[in-house]
């Protein structure tokens, strides 16, 4: 007996160590299955976690949002800088949550825009997912300075153009991409109501909303500019953006339109059609108006008339001819020699710098009544004297 039970005594020795194994196995499998999985966790990336800017610049950043479940993950912004815009947008639309696909993680953009007032130095605020099980959190560095790392410039030859409210305004800029990759940019631009804006690449027909622009490489645009059909006097803004990989850009413009400018030239009656006579010197009235807002300065007349043709003006020029307000000048008109009775056109034109007007006076020569008297003696004595030649040689 005794040796039978000291058999019993190791037997249970043995299997002692062994069921301590069995035991920690099946804890640590339990374990295993109630803890949370980190194969479930949320991933939250940028390309771009730490950037320099500029004070007053905007930034978009992309952020993906990836899981190996389909499930919703609530997003949020934490220590936003004050006076910061930022926020989440996918979609055109301004996201807080995404259903994530495990497939196919969701693209997001993080729209940044810094103050113009923001002080030189770090700022870091961080970009969350929260899900059921828990929270994942993305910081983001931003270090504000006077040269930043800008990789896109968009500048114009002459930033301001002023003129009349009928001229066309054209502008010349150009796009500037300094990163080591061709980026494509979409281009904009926002000016006042009722005008009518033209952007395209310098030596393109067509306007186009997107310019690709190669690595250390630049492109020309130009912007045609007309203003709206009633247009004050006054300084309007327009602004031309161009935005691609990550960065938006911007050229503030400026057209000052000086005034409306409309010149007409007539008779003060408003007939445009006259008698002159044969080879006399004639002087009529003519009436130049400003029909505009602004002054119309060095306003010259001419005309144009039939060979042989003599024409003068008094005066030849307007100094200065002010809005709404109207000037007598003179045409003085003296037909050619040989000129015979009829109607003549003389084209009358009066030209500024601002505005060209022109008009069509049509004219009558007539002969001088004597003459025809004249005419009608030797016409009398040619038939008298005919009349006594037949009676005298008649009787013979």
């Amino acid at each position: 007996m005794p040796e039978i039970s000291s058999w019993s005594q190791r037997s249970n020795r043995g299997k002692a160590p062994l069921l301590v194994g069995i035991a920690l196995f099946f804890v640590l499998v339990l374990l295993l299955l109630l803890a949370p999985s980190s194969a479930w966790a949320v991933t939250l990336t940028t390309p771009y976690p730490d950037l320099s800017v500029q004070a007053g610049q905007s930034v978009n950043l992309d952020l993906r949002v990836a899981d190996t479940v389909t499930r919703r993950v609530d997003l949020s912004l934490q220590n936003v800088p004050t006076g910061w815009e930022a926020n989440i947008t996918g979609g055109g639309y301004t996201v807080r949550a995404v259903m994530v696909n495990p497939d196919d993680p969701s693209r997001l953009t993080l729209k940044l825009t810094v103050p113009a007032d923001a002080a030189e130095k770090d700022y870091t605020f961080q970009v969350v997912a929260r899900t059921t099980e828990g929270t994942t959190t993305l910081p983001i560095t931003v270090t504000v300075s006077k040269i930043a790392g800008v990789a896109t410039k968009l500048e114009a030859e002459y930033s301001s153009l002023k003129g009349p409210a009928t001229a066309t305004y054209n502008f010349q800029l150009t796009l500037r991409n300094d990163t080591q990759q061709p980026r494509t940019y979409n281009l904009s631009v926002s000016g006042p109501e009722n005008w009518t804006t033209t952007l395209k690449p310098s030596g393109a027909t067509q306007e186009t909303p997107t310019v690709t622009v190669e690595a250390q490489s630049s492109q020309r645009l130009n912007l045609e500019v007309k203003p709206g059909p009633d247009v004050t006097i006054g300084t309007y803004d327009v602004v031309v953006t161009a935005s691609g990989g990550g960065e938006e850009v911007s050229a503030p413009l400026q057209v000052t339109i000086t005034g409306t400018y409309t010149l007409s030239v007539t008779t003060p009656d408003g007939r445009l059609n006259f008698d002159i006579k044969a080879r006399d010197t004639t002087r009529m009235p003519l009436v130049v108006t400003n029909k505009g807002t602004g002054p119309l300065l060095g306003v010259k007349l001419s005309a144009t008339v039939p060979s042989g043709w003599k024409v003068t003006f008094d005066p030849l020029t307007i100094d200065v001819l002010p809005p709404n307000q109207e000037q007598t000048a003179y045409i003085v008109l003296t037909p050619a020699e040989d000129a015979i009775a009829g109607d003549y056109v003389v084209s009358v034109s009066a030209r500024a710098d601002q505005a060209v007007a022109q008009e069509q006076l049509r004219v009558t020569v007539k002969t001088s009544t004597l003459w025809g008297v004249i005419g009608v003696i030797i016409a009398v004595a040619a038939i008298v004297i005919l009349g006594l030649i037949f009676r005298r040689f008649g009787h013979r």
